[in-house]
C-alpha cells in the first residue's frame, strides 16, 4: 500500500509508507495530487528543497508543489525524488502533470499533527492537508 487517507472532521489526512524516506515522500505527494484528479504526463517541473530537518523538508517540498499547482494552474499526478542528500537535508524532486484546472482546493500543507518516522518496515510520512 502506497498510502492512505485517515479519518478527519474537517480536512483531509493520509499517511504515506515506503522502503525510504524518498519513496514514502514520493508516495505523499502522490496522495496530495491525487485529491486534485487525474493528469497525464504532458510536462514536468524540478524543485530543489532544503530545510534544517526532515519534518520541515517533508512540509517544504509539499508546499512548493501545491503553490506551484496553484500560481501555474497544472495538476501534477507523479513525483520522483531525483537526490535526496539526507546529511544535509535537501532533494530534488520532479514533479509530471498538465495544465488544467483542478478538481478541488487545498489551502495548505500543515505541521499539524504530522509524522516522519522510520522503523523497521521503513518509512511512514503522516500530514494534514487543510482544505
Amino acid at each position: 500500500m502506497r498510502y492512505r487517507f485517515l479519518e478527519h472532521t474537517a480536512d483531509i489526512m493520509f499517511e504515506a509508507y515506503g522502503k525510504t524516506y524518498s519513496e514514502a515522500l514520493e508516495n505523499s505527494a502522490h496522495a496530495l495530487f491525487s485529491v486534485f484528479g487525474e493528469a497525464k504526463e504532458k510536462t514536468h517541473v524540478d524543485f530543489l528543497v532544503s530545510a534544517p530537518n526532515l519534518d520541515e523538508l517533508t512540509v517544504q517540498s509539499l508546499a512548493d508543489m501545491l503553490a506551484y499547482m496553484d500560481t501555474h494552474e497544472i495538476v501534477f499526478s507523479r513525483a520522483k525524488v531525483k537526490k535526496f542528500d539526507p546529511a544535509a537535508n535537501s532533494l530534488e524532486i520532479e514533479a509530471f502533470g498538465e495544465k488544467k484546472r483542478p478538481r478541488a482546493t487545498v489551502k495548505a500543507v500543515t505541521y499539524h499533527e504530522l509524522m516522519v518516522k522510520q522503523d523497521k518496515e521503513g518509512w511512514t510520512i503522516k500530514v494534514l492537508l487543510d482544505v
